[in-house]
């Protein structure tokens, strides 16, 4: 029997977070354009425009923890498989960029800038912010499955909040990789459900 994913999602102790989702890794120029192309196979920004517009509605504060390092590279961290893998010359420093236009943050919304780290409590201020706001489910949201939004779902948990992934607001390189990773590691994290079933439980 599917589990009820509507009690977690009171707005006064929910949040969004979005990962990643940058024009050079969404955009047209994106340093990993399998990544782009299963974001746009899946609508992903236009489905996380119609979850975000809902959450603000309802009062939930979105978060967005974005990759942005020093312009001159200085202090880049190397040990990383994925940065190891990119074409040369996309490796140094200023991370990726603005968030994609069409689900900008707005002025109420929390950025955080990531400099080290692949994940979304690794070196920011996430953690903190959640608790002091009375955070107790975290909906995240984003790229990329492979890593970072795998990786921020397995520390909420371990933090003790609750996690919910719309599976339609994620994206994976390659495309069915998502399927699998939903289906067989992050339903045992996570309430893993359609952005749609969140908006209906707020409405």
């Amino acid at each position: 029997m599917p589990l009820d994913v509507t009690p977690h999602l009171d707005p006064a102790r929910t949040a969004i977070v979005n990962m990643e989702c940058q024009e050079r890794l969404l955009g047209e120029d994106s340093v990993l354009p399998g990544l782009a192309r299963a974001a746009q196979q899946v609508h992903l920004l236009d489905n996380l425009s119609s979850l975000y517009a809902a959450a603000r509605a309802k009062g939930v504060r979105l978060y967005y923890c974005t990759d942005e390092r020093r312009p001159d590279g200085f202090g880049l961290a190397t040990n990383t498989m994925v940065h190891l893998r990119m074409p040369e010359g996309t490796t140094g420093g200023g991370g990726h960029g603005p968030v994609m236009p069409q689900i900008a943050p707005q002025p109420e919304d929390v950025v955080f800038r990531r400099e080290q780290g692949l994940t979304g409590f690794y070196a920011t201020g996430l953690d903190p912010y959640l608790r002091n706001t009375g955070v107790t489910t975290v909906v995240l949201t984003g790229v990329s499955l492979n890593i970072a939004v795998l990786g921020t779902a397995i520390e909420a948990m371990n933090a003790g909040y609750t996690v919910v992934v719309p599976s339609d607001g994620v994206a994976s390189d390659p495309p069915e990789y998502a399927e699998q990773v939903l289906r067989y590691t992050m339903r045992n994290i996570a309430f893993v459900v359609p952005c749609q079933a969140i908006q209906d439980a707020w409405s």
